[in-house]
């Protein structure tokens, strides 16, 4: 008998004198670990909508940001009314979710729950980076073809380098926040679905794919 046979034998016998956990212990296990995940999705949104806030009441550059966006004239208002509606709504199905979850261990309810909060996620990460290049873009536009800016350019410039610059700017803050958004909320999304499989593994149903 080679090493690896050995090593096979001794662990069946470790495995034996293991206590065997029943469906519904591992439902509670399950319950409590979604439970606490979808409660850091909670405050993650909460902080993410909140920290920026704080630091344009902290830092000294009100009155220059205030002038910009006054500038913007209705958009500024619209894009405001809509950005704020939006995460607010997430913010508030996160929050619900939450207490969903924590509300009812029921096995099959639990796999709706974490299938509705990964769906809820995604929806919010696309969201955010949509926002980037369609604010960014009317920002960069304004700021462009502004009296200070033409102003300082050399005469000549070719513009379509300038908005070439601007639009590779954009896609690097796309890409930089979808990295952010897939090492925080993806983390979290990829704990859940662990959860829904092992529910479903525990249940002798089908593992959940990406959604």
């Amino acid at each position: 008998m080679d090493q690896l046979d050995l090593l096979k034998k001794d662990w069946k016998k470790q495995e034996s004198s293991l206590p065997k956990l029943s469906f519904e212990d591992i439902t509670k296990l399950i319950h409590k670990k979604s439970s606490s995940i979808v409660k850091w999705i909670f405050i993650i949104s909460v902080l993410e909508f909140l920290l920026p806030h704080l630091v344009y009441f902290l830092v000294d550059f009100k009155k220059g940001a205030t002038k910009g966006y006054l500038e913007l004239g209705n958009f500024y208002i619209v894009i405001n009314i809509v950005f704020y509606t939006i995460v607010l709504v997430f913010i508030y199905l996160f929050y619900r979710n939450y207490r969903s979850i924590s509300a009812n261990s029921n096995p099959k309810v639990l796999m709706q729950n974490i299938i509705k909060t990964r769906k809820i996620v995604k929806y919010y990460i696309w969201f955010s980076l949509s926002m980037i290049p369609l604010v960014g873009g009317v920002l960069f536009y304004k700021a462009i073809y502004s009296e200070e800016f033409l102003e300082k350019i050399p005469e000549g410039t070719n513009m379509m380098v300038v908005w070439g610059i601007v639009v590779l700017v954009l896609l690097l803050l796309v890409c930089v926040f979808y990295l952010f958004y897939r090492l925080i909320y993806g983390t979290l999304l990829n704990k859940l679905k662990a959860n829904y499989n092992e529910l479903m593994s525990n249940g002798n149903g089908e593992s959940l794919q990406d959604i």
